[in-house]
């Protein structure tokens, strides 16, 4: 947000609500902010530990597949 843009608010909000009003609201602006990046911080850590453990998950399911697999050749070379 640019300067003249914070300027033009803080006039409007001067005019709608009074300069009594303004630095409540600012500090209720700023704990909703703060409440909503924490939030953000715990989802994301929350999603990347999910993903996390999906890419495990991937990993070991590969390696298990690739194992048959091994098994699947090695028994159609005994039976021919």
């Amino acid at each position: 947000m640019g300067f003249w843009e914070v300027i033009v608010i803080l006039f409007l909000a001067f005019i709608f609500v009074g300069p009594q009003k303004v630095p409540e609201i600012a500090r209720e602006l700023g704990k909703g902010a703060r409440w909503l990046k924490k939030n953000y911080t715990d989802f994301k850590v929350a999603i990347t530990k999910e993903v996390d453990g999906v890419n495990t998950d991937r990993v070991a399911i590969t390696k298990e597949v690739d194992g048959v697999n091994t098994d699947t050749e090695r028994w159609d070379k005994t039976k021919s």
